[in-house]
């Protein structure tokens, strides 16, 4: 049985090798330095994810970030090999999804609410694209983690360690292990349990401390009607929980960088209908529990899942993404096993009928998923569907109008990226490309402008920096552009660009030990690079 779930998995979302580097996979893979040699692993493993390209972020994934390394020293900048490496582990992770269904329910039963979960088109939004691999990984080892807790206790909490270390709510292992005991109807006592809350205690307390990056329990830059009220963050919570359950059952509208309004008040409906749901689901557990334990267990589970990115305890900055949900649909898988199992105990026409119907689910969900593959296709096949349902969408403008202009489509390009700005004039990347758009036309007064801008939004953005360097220095001001390749360096010193640009420019101004000094550093911080090299 395991084979055929590995196969299925396998081959509906064999179709993601055809697909590019995509959303996040440009700051995850694409131009992270640190996955470019091993003398960059501390970094990787100690830094946050997308540290290596020069920005900041809080997110921490080490384990993610360590399997993107062995890729690219594996397939280098091939996509379908990391593609390749993200379908195998779901394929691994479906076979665990049924392994752990398979200790509470039939081989059947358990197998087909395996399937659901796992070529559900939700896990196209972590399977599709490389970078999405988190969600994957940290299933993985939850599963294996569970299965190995009654034999091997320390095998089990080393998989808890590699779930947190590959996404965030992995710190919830403790919590799915006393649920998942629970379904089991034989729980151990908490003394068994206790290393793994001290597990996730200890991680809690990294990264608030050595691991806070920006600012772990707040991703907000400044306060905003979300950040001050818990109410608020609460009444929109409960929203969320009804649409996310939605999306399990009927995926319509299935979309990256969905936007969620802010609810302000219980008394508005989408706020209290979302709470008579949330709780009839779980007074429904209640009855459940006695009767139908695993069905029970799953509610909570789905419940309990979203907690990390609730923003009731973190304030992350985002209120919805549909991938969010992928987790706490094994809550619901636990709940479609049970009730096959109970409609297959039945025999006769219940049997068939819920056979012919969770088969009839099975093959939708997978043409379905094999459809939702392909939006992830490539950068324009992407963000043009975006586009579709998130249309007053600033980053969604701009992304599209990046992938115009390397598909040579400027004009279009440049009018994207001002309808962006229009829309919300908050990212310095916006103006960065819109003046990499107008640099190709040779305007470079104007893209010297919209570059000035972008540093002005951040200072610390030194691909910005990089090109007013380079256009000082073609313009003869040989000053400027050396104070510009210096603003680059302290931003990032991993770009060989800015050493070079540097010592370029202080061979302009006549300052040759400058230069071979400027060098020597650049050959420091990246020992390999061919281009630094002493002649």
């Amino acid at each position: 049985m395991s084979g055929l779930i590995a196969l299925a998995a396998l081959l509906v979302f064999a179709n993601c090798l055809l697909n590019a580097f995509v959303w996040d996979d440009e700051q995850f893979i694409v131009k992270n330095a640190f996955l470019g040699s091993p003398r960059f692993l501390l970094k990787l493993l100690t830094e946050n994810v997308v540290s290596g390209a020069g920005l900041v972020s809080n997110l921490y994934r080490p384990f993610q970030s360590l399997t993107h390394f062995f890729d690219v020293q594996l397939w280098g900048s091939r996509a379908w090999g990391h593609h390749l490496t993200t379908v195998l582990l779901h394929a691994a992770a479906s076979v665990a999804v049924f392994r752990l269904l398979a200790r509470l329910f039939a081989p059947w039963p358990a197998a087909l609410a395996a399937l659901l979960f796992s070529l559900h088109p939700l896990q196209s939004e972590a399977v599709a694209y490389t970078c999405g691999r988190g969600d994957t990984l940290a299933i993985l080892f939850l599963c294996l983690g569970l299965l190995a807790f009654r034999a091997r206790r320390g095998l089990s909490l080393a998989c808890a360690a590699l779930s947190v270390a590959s996404k965030e709510h992995g710190v919830l292992f403790p919590a799915f292990l006393f649920l998942y005991d629970r379904a089991l109807g034989r729980p151990a006592p908490f003394r068994r349990h206790l290393p793994f809350w001290l597990l996730s205690a200890g991680y809690i307390a990294a990264r608030l401390t050595v691991l806070n990056f920006k600012d772990t329990l707040n991703f907000y830059g400044q306060p905003n009607l979300l950040t001050e009220h818990v109410s608020v963050r609460l009444y929109t919570y409960l929203t969320t929980l009804a649409k996310g359950l939605l999306l399990w059952v009927w995926p319509a509208d299935l979309h990256h960088e969905r936007s969620w309004p802010v609810f302000t008040s219980l008394a508005i409906p989408q706020v209290w209908l979302s709470l008579l749901l949330v709780a009839a689901l779980l007074g429904w557990s209640l009855r459940l529990r006695a009767r139908s334990r695993p069905a029970a267990i799953g509610l909570w589970w789905f419940v309990i899942a979203t907690l990390p990115t609730s923003n009731l305890i973190v304030l992350i900055n985002a209120v919805f993404y549909d991938h969010w949900f992928i987790l706490p649909g094994l809550g619901l898988a636990m709940a479609a096993g049970q009730a096959l199992e109970r409609a297959f105990a039945r025999g006769g026409r219940v049997r068939g009928a819920a056979a012919a119907f969770s088969v009839g689910a099975v093959v939708a969900c997978a043409m379905l998923t094999v459809r939702a593959n392909g939006v992830w296709r490539d950068p324009i096949s992407l963000y043009t569907h975006i586009l579709f349902w998130e249309p007053r969408s600033a980053k969604i403008h701009n992304n599209l109008a990046m992938a115009y202009n390397e598909a040579g489509r400027e004009q279009e390009a440049i009018a994207l990226y001002q309808r962006a700005i229009a829309l919300s004039d908050a990212y310095p990347q916006t103006h960065h490309n819109l003046a990499n758009a107008y640099l190709r036309r040779g305007d470079e007064d104007r893209a010297l402008e919209e570059f000035g801008r972008a540093v002005a939004m951040d200072p610390h953005f030194h691909h910005s920096w990089l090109q007013i360097g380079a256009i000082r220095l073609k313009a003869g001001q040989p000053a400027a552009s050396a104070e510009a390749f210096a603003r680059a360096v302290h931003a990032y010193p991993y770009a060989a660009e800015a050493y070079l640009g540097l010592a370029e420019a202080y061979r302009a101004q006549g300052k040759p030990d400058a230069a071979r000094t400027v060098l020597a550093w650049g050959r420091a911080a990246l020992p390999d690079h061919p281009a630094l090299q002493a002649p």
